[in-house]
């Protein structure tokens, strides 16, 4: 057995088990605009090709519609368990800013520049579904991208081009180019400390600090942790899942306290589009598994999947998808706790310290 698989089952064995029935749902890409307008799709088709386009590629910043359209179908859970369905909802904070041409800048969400009715809609909603508890949000970053190279991008011809269209990481959803500009994190990016600025907006605009971070494209150096640690956060998000710029993986122990951190884990998932094929039955078939291992169900399910203004089929199949999921979870559960992941940290924290 190689060293990294023994390491492997040693920090499995090194777990913190908690031996409720808890599950949680983390979502991330709340906030970031990527696609804009059909136009800028039909641009990308005939600059890529479309074949190269890939489900990012229809990617958007969610509308009322789509978060009605969740809301609605959470709700009809609300008296089925103990604690009813809350997604956590990771948001970035900032997105390109296209009123300005000359340099690369960014706008927050608290920001006015740009505000019509759907983004007023938009913001109101977010903060009703706090309230409703449908959501709760946590920080996902800054910008999601490589800053550094991003600026870089700006200056070249596709780049400039691009940014015209109002969908300047177009190239980063192109089947052969995703890891393009992406690396919020990484060592590569100079601009990384803008994760405290992020963490201040954030607070801003929800009222709350947020207590968890995920990396953007789970890309995160060691390095940073002082960077995180500045914004007050107390438990990292999807460890399993971490690499570092070189793509080599973290290692942390589930569910424990670590270099001044709680590590969380996710060991479930939720993506059906016809390149992933993570569906409901092995969703719960994970969740199974998570409960005989006494640790939460802690479930990935990206905003993609529900983002519909460009690609409104495959949200109403996630959609349909997430209620087979969640009767397939009464049935066999109908005891467990739905949770997000502050509390899941606050949980943990508690364990700690008796």
């Amino acid at each position: 057995m190689k060293s990294s698989d023994l390491y492997s089952r040693y920090l499995f064995y090194r777990r913190k088990k908690l031996r409720e029935k808890i599950i949680i749902i983390e979502s991330d890409d709340w906030g970031l605009e990527r696609a804009s307008s059909n136009d800028a799709i039909e641009w990308m088709k005939k600059k890529f090709g479309g074949d190269k386009l890939s489900r990012w590629s229809l990617d958007s910043l969610e509308t009322a519609d789509d978060m009605n359209s969740l809301f609605d179908l959470l709700e009809d859970y609300r008296n089925k368990f103990p604690a009813p369905p809350v997604i956590t909802a990771n948001f970035i904070t900032h997105n390109f800013d296209y009123t300005e041409r000359s340099r690369l800048r960014f706008r927050s969400i608290n920001s006015l520049n740009g505000e019509n009715r759907e983004v007023t809609e938009r913001k109101k909603l977010y903060k009703t579904a706090v309230e409703q508890k449908y959501i709760f949000p946590q920080l996902h970053g800054y910008s999601h991208y490589n800053i550094t190279e991003a600026e870089k991008y700006f200056e070249t011809e596709e780049g400039k081009e691009a940014f015209e269209r109002k969908f300047f990481a177009a190239r980063s959803t192109i089947k052969s180019n995703l890891s393009f500009l992406q690396g919020e994190m990484s060592k590569n990016n100079n601009e990384h400390n803008k994760l405290k600025e992020a963490s201040d907006e954030f607070a801003k605009f929800f009222g709350f600090r947020p207590v968890s971070f995920i990396p953007p494209t789970f890309i995160f150096e060691k390095g940073m942790l002082k960077t995180v640690s500045d914004c007050n956060i107390k438990l990292i998000q999807s460890a399993n899942r971490l690499t570092d710029s070189l793509k080599r993986k973290q290692r942390y122990p589930y569910f424990k306290k670590s270099n001044g951190f709680f590590w969380s884990v996710r060991n479930a998932r939720l993506d059906p589009h016809p390149e992933y094929k993570f569906y409901h039955e092995q969703c719960l078939k994970s969740i199974e598994t998570a409960f005989k291992d006494k640790i939460p169900a802690v479930i990935d399910f990206h905003r993609v999947n529900f983002a519909g203004r460009f690609n409104p089929e495959y949200r109403d199949t996630t959609l349909t998808e997430l209620k087979k999921l969640l009767d397939g979870i009464y049935k066999n559960w109908s005891d467990v706790k739905f949770m997000h992941t502050a509390e899941l940290n606050n949980l943990i924290w508690q364990r700690e310290i008796r």
